[in-house]
């Protein structure tokens, strides 16, 4: 096992660095001083194999449940196993052992899956989180929280399949908590960063993405304005929001809309009626570093 973790974490420090030299570019665009860049990467880079192989090893500490913050439907866990046996059979394993046992998670059983989620609980004790409050549900399959009203700052992005127009939405946001607004403030890094889609509900086809960071709690009512005239504050009411978690870097677009879909049939079970022609998705935690959080969301005006 702490072979396997280690190959996991050697992989993603590679597969890194195309990430630190576009990082690099962005932060060189922001004004930012050879020096301030240097000791950013240096400050990110030391002990991140140790700090990773941490991080890494806690995931065998608890379930999938306690991982996700949900109990996940059988149908979709039958699902899972049936795909899983098709795929044995299709690699000639069928009779084979396999993995997929040891971290399914009906059995509850603990274990360190790369794609376990990391808890919630663990991500807001390292970083700042919105408020929000659990809402008891009797359904699986799905978190719910009613998020409160806050405010965000954000940034739109002209095409939502493009990482270009991503990565340059993130470091507009960052140039913001990083000094560039009308108090020169540092503002720390908070979570998660919220990239909120809207659909046309004919053709389906995205007519709006956009990307937010969570104002500080003691910055709300008073964020500083930004400088750049692409970067905004916005003041969200609060709402709920219902999503399904997942773990692993860089998930495919064929995983996210399955996690989506799998979200919308969990609330249709449980008799619930979301909007779905606009969605988000939510990422909690640093890429390609220890365990990894990410959310499919929809909303719902609170009631």
């Amino acid at each position: 096992m702490r072979l396997l973790v280690a190959a996991l974490v050697v992989a993603a420090v590679f597969a890194n660095q195309d990430f630190l030299e576009r990082a690099r570019a962005q932060m060189e665009e922001q004004g930012l001083s050879e020096n301030e860049i240097e000791m950013m990467l240096t400050e990110e880079s030391e002990g991140e194999l140790e700090r990773a192989l941490e991080d890494l090893k806690k995931g065998s500490t608890y379930s999938w449940e306690e991982a996700k913050g949900y109990e996940d439907c059988e149908v979709f866990r039958k699902e899972m196993r049936d795909e899983w046996a098709a795929k044995k059979k299709k690699m000639g394993m069928v009779g084979k052992k396999g993995s997929y046992g040891k971290w399914d998670k009906k059995s509850k059983k603990k274990g360190a899956c790369p794609s376990k989620p990391k808890p919630m609980d663990e991500i807001c004790a390292e970083s700042e989180c919105p408020a929000f409050d659990l809402l008891n549900t009797t359904g699986c399959g799905y978190i719910a929280r009613s998020i409160k009203a806050a405010q965000w700052v954000g940034t739109d992005m002209a095409d939502a399949d493009s990482s270009k127009e991503y990565m340059s939405a993130f470091w507009r946001l960052f140039g913001y908590i990083n000094g560039g607004n009308s108090d020169g403030t540092k503002i720390p890094m908070t979570v998660p960063v919220l990239n909120v889609f809207t659909m046309d509900p004919t053709t389906y086809a995205i007519t709006s993405a956009r990307m937010f960071f969570y104002i500080p709690a003691d910055l709300q009512g008073s964020a500083p304005t930004p400088n750049d005239d692409s970067v905004y504050i916005e003041n969200m009411n609060e709402q709920i929001a219902y999503s399904r978690a997942l773990g692993g870097n860089n998930p495919s677009k064929e995983r996210w809309t399955k996690y989506f879909t799998n979200l919308y049939r969990a609330l249709e079970m449980d008799g619930i009626t979301v909007d779905t022609t606009t969605f988000a998705t939510a990422g909690f935690t640093r890429p390609y570093f220890g365990r990894q959080r990410q959310e499919a969301m929809y909303f719902a005006p609170l009631q």
